[in-house]
């Protein structure tokens, strides 16, 4: 990118040219689902990494560590269900200069507040803790090299080194009519074949952004975390081409949304350690963005600590830009405490902070005790390992994923602040003197309807990790979406911010479009595509990385007959999409399930809302069912499958949420009905697999029929209702050459695999 482009990019924006844009459709979640075509990218912003450092300052890359003293914090123990956070300590915070630099107005001090993380009852239940006391910093823990000491080190500054500081975000600024437009406007996903995804998955809308040319971490990541970088991973770059490409998105802060998000295990099959590679690279970025951030804010302090010793007055214009109006930048957000706890583990083992002194960081044991033991949730299934500790019982047919995503604490309810010194990390801190929160989306949503200013510690946040959000639309999607809303908003208190040195697009209510969201996933789905489409509005742009789908057919154990049938629907058929498979069921499907003269059929519904539609409609049909959702008693779950499997009740409604959560093996099934396709491919195998004891002159029964006929009379095995508003859902399951045939494919209403 020529310099003075990235000049431009820098300046006020009455001088910066405007990013091209793209209307956005009226429709949510189910253009999103629409062969994931209607999820068009262009880039908002322009180019791979934005402006050059000479636009930015040389000042801002000759970053250095000042001595600092930890806030002490006041811990709290748990109580309930929920995580309680401590109370910063009174006293100065490490980023404050001295009193006479803050007389002059220059500086922030993000001290403690109230710890306003914590419930009513939590408040009233917690035990307080003796403070960590202040840490004695070595005076010779230096930053990250200057610009200067680069050039020295290496022979000269790329463009794409110089160019990632502007992640510092010094003098940019939105007008308000860039603002609305970035408001209304989203950016176009091309449509995408399966040729083109290939076998690796592909990158879409990354035109602009040149893969990495070697595996090498790049030298503008801060030195010191290079180093501890290869002294964990013991390589001196990434691991893979993949993670190298991941972490080059996330360095030119773009909105990245990673389709291929998967759970790696502790340990491989021989005992080996796993390194999860796209986890590393988010924590790269993350504790080089906090560092960073916090080396920039403590050599602006200095130097106005010096100018106000020298009797120099410092004008308001002159006063750095460098602060928003609270101190965390980065909200990490995952779905349990057991998920949480190890990106935290492994965000300590790579920050240079915690390494180096044997009290580099407090609180350790108790975030091994609250976050990654077993929680003993489900005592009637526990055992006792070689070591008598307790842990979940599973059977057999459990799939390892299961076992790997649900090991250690599986509570919902958390939240915890993370504070980087330099020479030292800090846990469980009152959110407001923290850098980084881990929370789940029920965490913070709780702490937001504690009182009208909840919010603030929100209203800075410039990276947001969602992690294993596929997982969290399993919970309750509907809270991510109220805090994405609540963030970056203007703060009901200022605390004791200083308002002179908060960056102006801050001032202005346009800190949104300078947050950058990072969502993983293992899939795409309508409601996250939705989500990062339309809630996520970075001016720097988006990309998506699209992965493969080749179904997983070829995984049924059992050899049966699975008959897809299309439910008609337009495009304009969007907001009555539930109604017509509700009629299509009613008319079609459900008559040829009384007629079955044996019991043994599952109906499968994914939605939740529908499974109550369904039920409902079964009482009313007056058919015999018995019940599996995620609000089912354990004694009446199996009490259900039990009278299913014994004949005593012809039909067993299923839930997806039911099945994710307690994967229970269903027996006596003879007839799989999908009223919905699961969101997770693997469901489907799995619940096929269910009909491996049923009887095989039932299940062969009509496997001459013809593709597309009309069904007359029962017949054994799989059906699997679709639309067109499924076409994510399909392809996962069948890929993504059957899926487009199938749903462009109208003369053909039904499809059958044998």
């Amino acid at each position: 990118m020529p310099a003075s482009d990235a000049r431009k990019r820098s300046r006020r924006a009455s001088d910066r040219a405007r990013p091209k844009t793209a209307r956005v459709d009226a429709s949510d979640g189910a253009n999103a689902a629409r062969e994931d075509s209607e999820d068009e990218l262009e880039l908002a912003g322009g180019d791979a990494y934005g402006a050059l450092l000479a636009s930015l300052g040389a000042n801002v890359a000759r970053e250095s560590d000042e001595d600092e003293d930890a806030s002490s914090s006041d811990a709290s123990e748990r109580s309930g269900s929920e995580m309680t956070t401590s109370s910063a300590s009174d006293g100065e915070d490490e980023d404050s200069p001295p009193a006479d630099a803050r007389a002059g107005g220059s500086a922030r001090s993000s001290g403690a507040a109230s710890d306003s993380s914590e419930s009513d009852d939590e408040s009233d239940a917690r035990g307080e803790e003796s403070g960590d006391g202040n840490d004695d910093d070595d005076a010779d823990d230096d930053a990250s090299a200057s610009a200067g000491e680069k050039l020295e080190e290496g022979g000269g500054m790329d463009e794409d080194e110089g160019a990632l500081a502007r992640h510092l975000r010094v003098g940019e600024t939105l007008a308000d009519a860039e603002a609305e437009a970035l408001k209304t406007q989203r950016v176009s996903f091309p449509k995408t074949s399966a040729e083109s995804v290939g076998k690796k998955g592909a990158w879409e809308g990354a035109n602009g952004l040149e893969p990495p040319k070697t595996l090498d971490v790049p030298r503008f990541v801060n030195a010191k975390l290079r180093e501890r970088w290869r002294t964990v991973t013991g390589s001196e770059g990434f691991a893979s081409e993949d993670q190298a490409r991941l972490y080059s998105m996330l360095a030119a802060y773009v909105d990245v949304q990673h389709g291929n998000r998967m759970l790696i295990p502790d340990q491989g099959p021989a005992g080996q350690q796993l390194n999860d590679e796209t986890l590393d690279a988010v924590c790269l970025h993350v504790i080089d963005h906090v560092t960073r951030t916090r080396n920039r804010v403590m050599k602006n302090n200095e130097s106005l600590a010096k100018k106000a010793k020298a009797g120099v007055k410092v004008i308001e214009d002159d006063l750095p830009r460098d602060q928003g109006f609270v101190r965390p930048t980065v909200l990490f957000l995952t779905p349990m405490r057991n998920i949480a706890g190890r990106a935290i583990m492994r965000l300590l083992e790579l920050c240079p902070a915690a390494h180096g002194r044997n009290d580099a960081v407090n609180k350790l044991e108790r975030i091994e005790e609250d976050f990654l033991a077993y929680d003993g949730s489900d005592s009637e299934d526990e055992v006792e390992d070689e070591h008598g500790n307790k842990k979940k019982k599973y059977k057999p047919f459990v799939p390892d994923d299961h076992k790997a995503l649900f090991k250690g604490n599986t509570d919902d309810h958390f939240r915890l602040g993370l504070k980087l010194t330099k020479a030292s990390v800090r846990l469980y801190v009152d959110f407001f003197g923290a850098d980084i929160i881990f929370a789940s989306p029920l965490g913070i949503v709780t702490a937001l309807q504690d009182e009208k200013s909840a919010a603030d510690f929100l209203s800075a946040i410039e990276i947001l990790v969602i992690d294993h959000a596929h997982v969290i639309q399993m919970q309750n999607w509907a809270h991510v979406a109220t805090l994405v809303d609540a963030m970056n908003a203007l703060p009901k208190d200022t605390r004791d911010c200083d308002i002179q040195r908060v960056h102006e697009s801050h001032l202005n209510g346009h800190a949104r479009h300078l947050r950058q969201t990072i969502l993983l996933s293992a899939f795409q789905t309508p409601e996250i595509n939705a989500l990062f489409n339309r809630r996520c509005v970075n001016f720097e742009g988006k990309v998506r990385f699209r992965a493969p789908q080749r179904g997983v057919l070829g995984k049924l154990a059992v050899k049966t007959r699975q008959q897809f049938e299309r439910v008609a629907m337009k495009a304009s058929d969007v907001v009555d999409a539930d109604d017509i498979r509700f009629k299509y069921f009613t008319k079609k499907v459900l008559p040829r399930i009384r007629e079955n003269p044996e019991p043994g059929v599952v109906i499968f519904v994914s939605s939740y809302f529908d499974f109550v539609r369904v039920r409902n409609l079964l009482v009313a049909e007056d058919v015999s069912f018995a019940v599996n959702s995620e609000y089912t008693e354990p004694r009446e779950a199996a009490r259900a499958r039990t009278l299913f499997a014994d004949g005593r009740k012809r039909v067993l409604l299923l839930s997806e949420r039911a099945h994710f959560y307690f994967r229970r093996r269903i027996k006596g099934a003879r007839e799989i009905c999908f009223y919905s396709l699961p969101e997770h491919r693997d469901f489907y195998p799995e619940l096929v697999s269910y009909l491996a004891g049923s009887s095989a002159a039932a299940s062969a029964r009509a496997t001459d029929a013809v593709a597309g006929a009309p069904v007359v009379g029962h017949v054994a095995g799989v059906v699997a209702l679709f639309s067109k508003l499924d076409a994510l859902k399909l392809e996962r399951i069948v890929g993504c050459a059957r899926a487009r045939k199938m749903i462009d494919d109208d003369e053909r209403p039904m499809f059958l695999f044998v």
